[in-house]
């Protein structure tokens, strides 16, 4: 990347910095070049502000949020699809005996593309904590499949962590094994990421170091390694809607690997790069594919030069990343944004700014 525009994004983040829209930040862009990755990748502010500073570092895990859907929990149930143990019209009622009559017919494919009408957003963690660990589960299925549909059937679609946590669930009952030891197992693994793309234990939480995001709302406990998302700290940091954690090589190493296979140059032993490509496609009318956002017509946090067959995903906690089969290119930013608090939403207006200044030449405003 040219001299004068890595300049130019060292100033949008020291900006940001100063302005408190972050403590913490990572920022790579790599573009297929001559049979190869150029890559650029930087690291601004502290990972750690208390008791003291820590200069964050190239190994330093951020939490992923809401990328854990698009990189942990869409990956391992393109593996179920694959191996036929599940498919995208599997519906609700052939999974649980006790399901509702109106959830009945609510299919795989519509909890991953957020067209299920199930609501936003719970704070089921209020009564999980008031129930022991080993019975959190069952009582979280009963909550969500009892949850009053909020849409009417002509409407579109709704973003939905309950469909994801749904999904996680759902992948537990049918393989016997949670998402973060088939994903470590069958998605990461193969591709030596292992180590970078983590939902973390004890052990890694003595052995890394973590982005705080914050403190627990009723431990009180600094949040550093510890899932931001409170329904997922309540049901043990592992979670079809967050809980994975990665480095900013470990994602952005991720979505190479997503972009090859779409584009045929590389393969993975979980699944194809047909049904890869298949569930890449924009569902009905909506701006969602089977668990990635694509680049909306007006406001996109891509900014004006992704093309329109991108795909990407935000996370709660300031990540995001877009990919750009067309230029062939991919953005990944990571933050730690909730440090400042949950309702500090300063990032809306800097993910397009930083995007913009990524894919837009110094030399006559060209584009990647």
């Amino acid at each position: 990347m040219e001299k004068k525009r890595v300049e130019k994004v060292d100033n949008l983040f020291i900006q940001s910095l100063n302005n408190r829209f972050f403590s913490a930040s990572a920022v790579a862009f790599s573009r297929w070049s001559n049979g190869g990755y150029d890559r650029f990748k930087k690291y601004y502010g502290f990972s750690r502000q208390e008791p003291f500073e820590t200069k964050l570092g190239k190994d330093d895990f951020f939490d992923l949020a809401s990328l854990s859907k698009a990189l942990a929990t869409v990956p391992v149930l393109l593996h179920l699809f694959e191996k036929n143990k599940l498919k995208p019209y599997t519906e609700l009622g052939d999974i649980f005996s006790s399901c509702p009559e109106d959830k009945k017919k609510i299919s795989i494919k519509e909890l991953m593309s957020h067209s299920s009408g199930f609501v936003s957003h719970r704070e089921y963690f209020n009564e999980l904590i008031k129930i022991s660990a080993k019975n959190r589960k069952e009582y979280l299925v009963k909550q969500i499949l009892n949850e009053k549909l909020r849409f009417p059937k002509d409407d579109i679609s709704c973003y939905s962590d309950l469909g994801f946590i749904l999904l996680g669930l759902i992948i537990e009952k049918i393989t016997g094994k949670k998402i973060d030891e088939l994903s470590r197992d069958i998605i990461y693994t193969p591709l030596e990421l292992q180590k970078d793309l983590i939902f973390p234990n004890s052990l890694e939480k003595r052995t890394h170091t973590y982005v705080d995001t914050g403190n627990c709302l009723w431990s009180k406990m600094r949040l550093s390694g510890l899932v931001h998302d409170d329904n997922c700290r309540v049901m043990g940091g592992v979670a079809g809607h967050a809980g994975l954690f990665g480095t900013l090589s470990g994602v952005m190493q991720f979505c190479e690997q997503l972009l090859d296979q779409w584009k045929d140059r590389a393969e993975h032993p979980a699944y194809s790069n047909k049904l890869l490509r298949k569930i890449l496609k924009r569902v009905g009318e909506s701006t969602w594919t089977m668990g990635f956002d694509t680049v909306s017509s007006q406001g996109s946090s891509a900014g004006k030069y992704f093309s329109g067959k991108s795909v990407g995903h935000l996370g709660f906690t300031g990540t995001s990343f877009w990919i750009d089969p067309e230029k062939d290119c991919i953005a990944v930013l990571l933050t730690n944004r909730v440090c400042y608090g949950v309702d500090n939403w300063k990032i809306k207006e800097f993910r397009p700014a930083l995007h913009n200044l990524l894919m837009e030449r110094e030399e006559g405003g060209k584009v990647h």
